[in-house]
C-alpha cells in the first residue's frame, strides 16, 4: 500500500545549521508542505547543548483547524520508537543482564515456545541480529496491516503473544537465508527485542522506557505514552490524515485499512481522509507518542553520548554498523549493484543513511498511516527532527 505521508516531523537536509547556511523562511516551509499535501509539521534542530532552530507550521487538526504546538502537540513517532529499544537493551548490557550475542531463548525462558529459524536451527537468534534487522525474519505485509487496531484494542493481546505468534518456527515468516547473513527491516524482530527487555527487567516494556530512559533525562512522562488512555487530554494528539487525490486512491486506502475508522472530510475529490486514533500490535516498534520538544530532549541525550543514562561506549556500539556494514540487504532476486547496501547500514536499532551526494546521517525515520517522521544527526553532531 502506498499512501501520501502527512502530519510530519520533516527533515529538510538544507536546513544546514552548522554548515553556515541560512534557515528557510516560514513561508518557504509552508509552500513546500502545501506542494506535497502535508497539513502540518514540527521541525527542531539541536546540538548537544542547545536548540538551534525550531518551527511549527500548519495544523494538527483540519476540522476544526488547530495549529501545531512544539510543546503540546503529541505525535505518534512510528519507527523512531525502535530507537528506545536499542537504548534499553544497551542499558541491560551495561548491567551485565544480557549479552548481545547470546541466544534470546535464554532470556525469554519459554521452553515450549522456542524461537529459531526452521531451516537453520543452529543459527541462533540474538539481540544483535534483532536490533540490526539481520535475524532473517521476513515481512508479511498483509498480516502486518492487520496489526493496526482502532482505539487501544491492540493492547488486548500481550506483547509476548504477538511476538510468538509472528516469529516462531511454525510460520513462513522467515527469509531463505541463515540469520546473520542478510538484513531486512523487521518490525516484529524489534518488538521481540523489546520483549526480552520486558522479561529481563520484569516490568512492562512501556514502563521501562518511561522510568529508565525518559524520566531520567527530564521528560515529563505524564505527557508521553503508547496507549491513548495514557493521555489526560486526547485532543493534544495530532490527527492522522491522508490526502486522497481521487476515488480510486480512497477505495484502495480504505480497503487496506478497513479495520480503522477512516472518513472523508469532503465528498468531492481531492480530499483529506481523517484516520481516527489507533493502536498497533507489537507496539514497541512504532507506537510511542510524545511532543516534538520531548523528542528533541531525547535526541540531545544521544548527542551527549548517553548523558546520564548510558555510557559513551554503549552509544558507540549503537552507532557501529553491524557486520562492518557489509551484511547484504536481502532481495528476492540477485542485483548487479550495491546501491541499496551503500545507502542504508544498520547499527543497533538506529541506522546510517548515505545520500546520493555521499553525505552520511545517523538516526531513524518513522511512518504510520497519515504520519511520517525523521530524526537524524550529522557528522558535526547536529540533530534534526
Amino acid at each position: 500500500m502506498v499512501h501520501i505521508l502527512l502530519v510530519v516531523f520533516v527533515l529538510v537536509f538544507h536546513i544546514a545549521i552548522g554548515n553556515g547556511s541560512t534557515c528557510p523562511s516560514r513561508e518557504w516551509i509552508e509552500q513546500s508542505l502545501e506542494k506535497i499535501h502535508v497539513p502540518g509539521a514540527a521541525i527542531i534542530v539541536v546540538n548537544a547543548t542547545h536548540v538551534l532552530y525550531e518551527q511549527a507550521v500548519g495544523y494538527k487538526s483540519l476540522s476544526p483547524k488547530e495549529p501545531i504546538d512544539i510543546d503540546k502537540s503529541i505525535f505518534t513517532l512510528g519507527s523512531i520508537s525502535k530507537t528506545f529499544i536499542g537504548i534499553a537493551v544497551m542499558q541491560l548490557v551495561e548491567q551485565e543482564l544480557v549479552d548481545l550475542d547470546t541466544d534470546i531463548n535464554q532470556y525469554l525462558s519459554e521452553p515450549q515456545r522456542r524461537i529459531f529459524h526452521p531451516h537453520y536451527p543452529l543459527h541462533s537468534i540474538t539481540l544483535r541480529k534483532l536490533l540490526s534487522h539481520s535475524a532473517s525474519i521476513s515481512i508479511n505485509r498483509q498480516e502486518e496491516d492487520t496489526f493496526f487496531k482502532p482505539g487501544d484494542e491492540a493492547f488486548n493481546e500481550s506483547l509476548a503473544d504477538v511476538c510468538f505468534k509472528y516469529v516462531n518456527p511454525n510460520t513462513s515468516n522467515w527469509l531463505p537465508k541463515p540469520p546473520g547473513s542478510v538484513s531486512l527491516y523487521s518490525n516484529q524482530g524489534s518488538s521481540l527485542a523489546a520483549l526480552v527487555v520486558e522479561r529481563i527487567a520484569n516490568m512492562r516494556y512501556s514502563d521501562y522506557v518511561e522510568e529508565k530512559i525518559l524520566k531520567p533525562i527530564g521528560i515529563d512522562i505524564t505527557k508521553t505514552g503508547v496507549r491513548l488512555s495514557d493521555f489526560e487530554n486526547i485532543n493534544d494528539l495530532v490527527t492522522s490524515y491522508a490526502y486522497a487525490p481521487n476515488v480510486d486512491y480512497f477505495e484502495k486506502y480504505y480497503h487496506a485499512m478497513s479495520q480503522l475508522n477512516i472518513t472523508k472530510i469532503s465528498d468531492n475529490f481531492p480530499t483529506w481522509l481523517q484516520i481516527s486514533p489507533f493502536s498497533l500490535s507489537g507496539y514497541p516498534a512504532g507506537l510511542w507518542r510524545m511532543s516534538a520538544r520531548a523528542l528533541s530532549v531525547y535526541l540531545r541525550m544521544f548527542l551527549n553520548n548517553g548523558s546520564s543514562i548510558l555510557h559513551p561506549r554503549s552509544i558507540a556500539e549503537i552507532r557501529t554498523a553491524v557486520g562492518c556494514g557489509v551484511i547484504p540487504m536481502f532481495t528476492p532476486e540477485p542485483v548487479n549493484n550495491n546501491t541499496i547496501q551503500r545507502r542504508l547500514e544498520y547499527g543497533l536499532s538506529w541506522y546510517w543513511v548515505t545520500t546520493d551526494k555521499g553525505d552520511r546521517y545517523f538516526g531513524h525515520a518513522g511512518e504510520l498511516p497519515g504520519m511520517a517522521h525523521v530524526m537524524l544527526t550529522n557528522k558535526k553532531n547536529i540533530g534534526v527532527i
